[in-house]
């Protein structure tokens, strides 16, 4: 791909990875790598240099990786990537928290380790967005579009994700094709909601801070009450829907409203008598 349409430009792109190793190889962690130079080069050639993973869905909007790790973390990956609404580029901070299996007795330290890399991602991209680089949430926002009215008979859909942003939008794909939207930031709070109004769908992250989407649908699925409401599970991780069982399918990131819809109305149409 050549850059015509890409909105960033190589100046932000040489901001935004600096802003990404200061948090990632702070100066006292004793083992920061060399940073990078891209000075003088052109967007072309620089995002020649990244992985291109733009072939994970057939609807997907461009990404573009390097597997840069942070201090903690050798798997942590800066990204540029396209919003599926609206096709504005923007700089994420990706986790890749399932780059490794763990074995049971690791469960605990991985959490906690987890928990500490999700804060390292926080921190680069509110620097991100303070100093005016462009985010998930700010290309988010920007997207807009045509919504139907839900009616009484719409059928409603759990969106379960930390990542405000990632619920906006996920959201605001879902409103567009006329369902009810509620939102949840945390496996727990998934439950609850579940527990509470019975949604006829839900759609959750997998790389959540406490319990992962794979937890929740083992929890919404061991319950009898909740047990027959579909789970959609969403990630970027390279796992398969085996890996994500009970979960009732997978969704790659990045999808396309397309790919949401038709993921979404195939499990509904599955769990109607």
């Amino acid at each position: 791909m050549t850059t015509t349409g890409v909105n960033i430009s190589p100046q932000e792109l040489a901001r935004a990875l600096r802003i990404y190793w200061e948090h990632a190889w702070p100066a006292n962690s004793g083992a920061c790598p060399a940073l990078p130079q891209w000075d003088g080069l052109s967007l072309d050639h620089i995002l020649a240099g990244f992985h291109d993973e733009s072939e994970q869905s057939s609807h997907a909007c461009h990404r573009f990786v390097l597997r840069l790790g942070n201090h903690l973390y050798p798997h942590m990956k800066f990204a540029v990537e396209q919003c599926v609404l609206g096709g504005d580029f923007y700089f994420l901070a990706d986790c890749h928290d399932d780059a490794v299996s763990i074995h049971t007795s690791d469960i605990e330290a991985w959490k906690e380790l987890r928990t500490r890399n999700y804060a390292i991602k926080l921190a680069i991209e509110s620097a991100w967005k303070t100093r005016g680089l462009p985010t998930f949430l700010t290309a988010s926002k920007r997207a807009t579009g045509s919504f139907k009215k839900p009616t009484l008979t719409s059928k409603r859909i759990l969106v379960v994700d930390d990542e405000p942003a990632n619920v906006a939008l996920t959201g605001a794909m879902l409103r567009a094709e006329g369902f009810g939207i509620q939102s949840a930031t945390s496996g727990t709070d998934a439950l609850e909601k579940t527990n509470r109004q019975k949604p006829d769908l839900i759609v959750s992250d997998y790389e959540m801070p406490g319990m992962t989407g794979r937890e929740v649908a083992q929890a919404i699925k061991d319950n009898d009450e909740t047990r027959e409401i579909p789970v959609l599970i969403c990630t970027y991780a390279e796992i398969s829907e085996a890996d994500l069982r009970p979960a009732d399918a997978l969704l790659r990131r990045p999808f396309s409203q397309e790919d949401l819809k038709s993921a979404v109305a195939r499990l509904l149409k599955r769990s109607t008598p």
